[in-house]
């Protein structure tokens, strides 16, 4: 299939990136004057320098999850493709904000994160829309102090409740002048916990204001306080530790601030209460990219030496901190299930109800679980723990035992307790620790992923090149959702299947061509179109795998060459985890190529490569080939023994339909058992920075 080519890819031009570029770093802003030309580049340069603060700071597990992750993986992508180590310093100060705000609120021992924002409602009857039994006017579930009908009271006239709320209720509450006037009901609580009262509120403007407390009623104190005397609705929240044992009586009372004022009304909707509580998928969403970092700093310890004592750091954290909490925490209770001897998942916490549902989440849905599985099979990687990988190939399992081929392509469930098909926002959840388990040669093979590719290809995309859309359900349907499309741009677990079929990309690159991202997850997808751009050549480090060979690094084609003679090699890489060796047979050239397309007519363009030999007569050899005319436009030999980077610039054609290869080899074939060694092969157009 032809590559998409909307914005004029043909047309980009990248150059002045490296000025642009420290300008950003330096000040934070990105000037229009600088601009680099890579339409993507500079889109995902403004949202960047002007969205990027906006969660790191944030002690809230969710939006670090589904949030700021997002921002730290892109910075990951891109020094993968600029090499740029400002990428790397900006995550840093991200990731060492994230990991100074975790905390042990919940006394177990272990830091970590948490959130409000899933667990259940602890109130009763916190939007008043039921009446009590025999007096219509209170709300049930609530009890009046000093008040009656006439001064405490649930309304549903103009004004008396929020419009945005959940229902056409509130709570009017009026001052008498000579008492209290007040309503309240008991709570329950989890020892050690944080909980956050959340409501809505407005007073007339009288000096009585209103207020909203918690008091611990066993302990004679007030645990929290919110006085509000604004005249039109406005959300409140305020947190409170609850005590450190059981058996407390937890009141929350919805009051005045001065019962002496007369003429006072304050009025109430939607209170909640909700405990903060730390959920696995946060754990992995997090971790992932600081896994990545750790990994990546690992896998070039000469070059990232300077962040060596940071991705120290950040591995005692998760090593100690964040992977054993899930089994080993007093408060959370032992989370692991180990299915049967080859597949196993995370269940929801057994000693606290952090979730709103009332369904046993055993399991918990695929993405939650999985999530942590990645972040596993990342650190192994690096610390080779042989608990880590059996735990992420037993989820990687489990996940795929519930895998169903239909025709050429999976289908899955949300969950295992569930048939509700999966959404392909939450997909790419599923799909990112598919490919990583699939690169380490872990459960998932390339049949496997060349199924995923087919649910993207067949299912879920429209079809259509000239506006690519995404359906909701990986399964290509709209499902009872109110409209199609609505996670269309959310492709960075998708995106990640241009390793097996440039197709991904495509899809990707055609729906961000005139759209620049407006959210995090969207600077992450636009890191992976950049980062998949053929333009550039793709798997340039020889990182990942093929699908259909282990031995071939994905996206390359071999010629003449075989599994034996052109081969993925741990052990002879300039950086990362592998390199390209090409070994001479005495009889035939032995290469391994890859189609080079989206460069634009008679342009100048440089081919940068690290490269070594092991000194025989075969040499090594890079060749640009012109299939279409059967020309070879340039070629550069090498002979050096110790890695180095070599350069040399070349034409591109006249015509952008003509086939153009870039070859990698010996100088001469005929030397039996030569080694030639590749890595982090890369063209740019000259000027370009990266």
């Amino acid at each position: 299939m032809k590559p998409f080519d909307q914005r004029n890819m043909n047309n980009v031009q990248r150059t002045g990136l490296c000025a642009l570029l420290a300008l950003i770093l330096l000040f934070g802003t990105v000037p229009a004057a600088f601009a680099s030309g890579n339409d993507w580049y500079d889109d995902y340069l403004a949202y960047e320098s002007s969205q990027s603060g906006n969660y790191y700071a944030s002690s809230d597990s969710a939006l670090l999850g589904w949030q700021e992750s997002y921002m730290l993986r892109s910075y990951i992508n891109l020094y993968d493709m600029t090499k740029n180590t400002g990428w790397l310093d900006k995550f840093t100060l991200h990731a060492d904000t994230v990991l100074g705000n975790a905390d042990d609120s919940d006394g177990d021992g272990y830091l970590g994160w948490s959130t409000y924002r899933y667990s259940p409602n602890l109130t009763t009857n916190g939007t008043f829309a039921s009446g009590a039994s025999g007096d219509a006017a209170l709300p049930a579930g609530w009890t009046r102090f000093q008040s009656t009908s006439a001064t405490a009271y649930r309304s549903n006239g103009s004004g008396a409740y929020n419009t945005v709320a959940s229902d056409a209720w509130g709570l009017v509450l009026k001052t008498n002048g000579t008492s209290w006037q007040k309503l309240y009901q008991s709570i329950s609580y989890e020892p050690k916990t944080k909980y956050r009262v959340s409501f809505y509120g407005k007073t007339n403007g009288s000096a009585a204001k209103g207020r909203v407390y918690v008091h611990d009623r066993t302990a004679n104190t007030i645990l929290a306080s919110v006085i509000f005397d604004n005249t039109s609705w406005q959300n409140f929240t305020v947190d409170f530790t609850a005590p450190a044992v059981s058996g407390h009586n937890l009141e929350l009372w919805l009051a005045h601030a001065d019962y002496t004022a007369t003429g006072g009304i304050a009025y109430f909707d939607d209170v909640a209460l909700n405990g903060w509580f730390p959920y696995i998928v946060h754990d992995g969403m997090i971790g992932v990219p600081i896994a990545e970092f750790i990994r990546l700093v690992d896998r070039s310890p000469t070059a990232l030496s300077a962040y060596a004592a940071k991705a120290a750091a950040y591995r005692q954290f998760i090593e100690n901190e964040i992977v054993p909490r899930w089994e080993s925490s007093s408060y959370i209770g032992n989370t692991w299930v180990s299915a049967t001897a080859s597949a196993g998942y995370y269940k929801e916490p057994p000693n606290v109800d952090s979730f709103a549902t009332t369904t046993a989440l055993d399991p918990l849905p695929y993405n939650q679980f999985l999530a942590f599985a990645e972040l596993l099979a990342i650190m192994h990687d690096v610390n080779g723990s042989s608990a880590y990988l059996d735990k992420a190939k037993k989820m990687g399992q489990y996940f795929k035992n519930s895998l169903t081929t239909v025709g050429s392509a999976y289908d899955w469930d949300y969950a295992g307790y569930t048939t509700r098909t999966e959404d392909t926002s939450h997909a790419n959840v599923d799909l990112t620790p598919v490919t990583e388990l699939f690169n380490k040669g872990q459960i998932f093979d390339g049949t496997d992923l060349g199924k995923f590719s087919a649910t993207l290809t067949t299912k879920v995309w429209n079809g259509s090149l000239s506006s690519p859309k995404l359906h909701n359900y990986v399964d290509g349907t709209q499902g009872t959702l109110a409209s199609d499309f609505l996670y269309t741009k959310d492709m960075s677990g998708w995106l990640k299947l241009a390793q097996f079929d440039p197709t991904a990309w495509t899809i990707g690159a055609g729906q961000y061509g005139s759209s620049p991202p407006s959210r995090f997850i969207e600077a992450l997808v636009l890191s992976l179109i950049m980062k998949w751009d053929p333009v550039k050549l793709v798997n340039q480090g020889f990182e990942l795998k093929s699908g259909g060979d282990a031995t071939l690094p994905a996206r390359w084609t071999r010629f003449q060459s075989t599994a034996a003679t052109a081969y993925l090699d741990a052990a002879n890489k300039a950086s990362g985890g592998y390199g390209l060796t090409i070994v001479s047979n005495g009889a035939s050239w032995q290469k391994a190529y890859q189609e080079w397309k989206q460069y634009k007519a008679s342009t100048d363009y440089v081919v940068t490569f690290d490269a070594k030999t092991d000194g025989s007569a075969a040499g090594g050899k890079v060749w640009v080939v012109n299939e279409t005319t059967g020309s070879t436009t340039a070629a550069y030999n090498f002979t050096n023994t110790a890695w180095q980077t070599h350069t040399f610039a070349f034409s591109s054609p006249a015509n952008t339909t003509d086939e153009i290869r870039v070859y990698l080899g010996h100088n001469s074939y005929t030397t039996s058992g030569g080694k030639a060694y590749f890595d982090n092969v890369v063209i740019k157009q000259s000027g370009d920075a990266w």
